[in-house]
């Protein structure tokens, strides 16, 4: 059997100065739009999954996963409006020792005292986990760690120790930050136990853990957000995003396989940072399979600077035209008493 492990830290201790952080304004709602029709495809014949979007001086930068062995570690690409991306580099140029080139997604940025910190996930070493009874890739897991960089380009920079693993549960992926209104840090993340496949494991669960004000170690324990309960979800529940918007919060995620056309984005109301939440998707997705192609996931959120949400996601199937590739999808969204709704907005900042 593989080895048994606890969420982990790097040992790092918070910074006596602090940038002051604020989450974004409410903003008021625009009208609703089209489910079937949500979003545009920004990087058509591109393989970018999981895509993150930070607002940066003069623009955004678009991070996203890794594709292949010998594929940029976390892609990145600049752009002075949302939807028109430029060429992509590497952000990472290499993934930390603890890592396995070829492997490393999820990316979140954000700037903290004077720098850019990148929470990601990749696969440990062997040395550090190995599950004998696995097969393939069930053998393996993978850890969310640190890089820090001094431009939001990069070059990031892995610190040597994963900040969680949870081998326990055969592995910890999808970082997403969460800036709460009382000025705290949280770190959102799933138990990978469906990385144990084809052998029959539990229901995967949604964490959010405090994080230093530097935002370079775990300030607390991990508190449980909510499990997968849906049949749609084949007890998967992954790639969490906290959002507080019309104040209240509410935790956007993906459920079922990934490379399946069930593959879907759900919704939970939560009462805080930490929960508890109800999830509200328990019948089927909020946003399922759709004009701009099968099984949307790997959901993050973010507002452009003209105060207008978005949602980023990737279908697994691009199919319309031709490409099973996971391209950029963005969709507009509003906040109303019942929640989040796919929105049709005038322009973007």
């Amino acid at each position: 059997t593989g080895s048994t492990g606890t969420t982990g830290t790097t040992g790092t201790t918070a910074a006596t100065t602090t940038t002051t952080l604020r989450p974004p304004p409410v903003t008021a709602p625009p009208a609703p739009g089209n489910p079937a029709d949500p979003a545009t495809i920004t990087t058509v014949g591109q393989n970018l999954p999981d895509p993150f979007v930070l607002k940066v001086p003069g623009g955004y930068e678009l991070y996203t996963s890794q594709t292949g062995l010998y594929a940029p570690a976390i892609p990145t690409a600049f752009s002075t409006s949302v939807n028109h991306w430029g060429e992509f580099h590497a952000a990472m140029p290499a993934v930390p020792a603890w890592g396995t080139s070829g492997f490393t997604w999820a990316p979140d940025v954000r700037f903290i005292d004077g720098r850019y910190v990148m929470y990601f996930d990749s696969m440990a070493r062997a040395s550090l986990y190995t599950d004998s009874a696995g097969s393939g890739f069930s053998r393996y897991a993978q850890c969310i760690g640190i890089a820090t960089a001094p431009a939001p380009s990069g070059p990031f920079v892995g610190q040597d120790k994963p900040l969680i693993c949870d081998f326990a549960a055969h592995g910890a992926i999808d970082p997403r930050t969460f800036l709460a209104s009382n000025g705290q840090l949280w770190l959102d993340w799933k138990s990978d136990n469906n990385a144990a496949n084809p052998a029959p494991f539990p229901a995967t669960n949604l964490y959010a853990e405090l994080l230093t004000s530097n935002g370079l170690a775990l300030a607390g324990p991990p508190h449980l957000l909510m499990s997968a309960d849906g049949a749609w979800q084949r007890n998967i529940v992954e790639a969490p995003q906290m959002v507080e918007a019309r104040r209240h919060y509410w935790l956007f995620y993906s459920g079922s396989w990934f490379n399946t056309s069930a593959y879907g984005l759900g919704i939970a109301s939560c009462k805080g940072p930490i929960g508890p939440c109800t999830d509200l998707s328990v019948a089927g997705p909020w946003l399922g399979t759709n004009d701009q192609g099968q099984g949307p996931g790997e959901v993050s959120v973010f507002e452009d600077r003209g105060g207008n949400w978005w949602i980023l996601y990737s279908p697994w199937y691009f199919g319309y035209l031709g490409h099973n590739d996971r391209p950029v999808a963005m969709a507009p969204i509003g906040f109303g008493q019942d929640g989040p709704y796919i929105a049709t907005l005038p322009g973007t900042g």
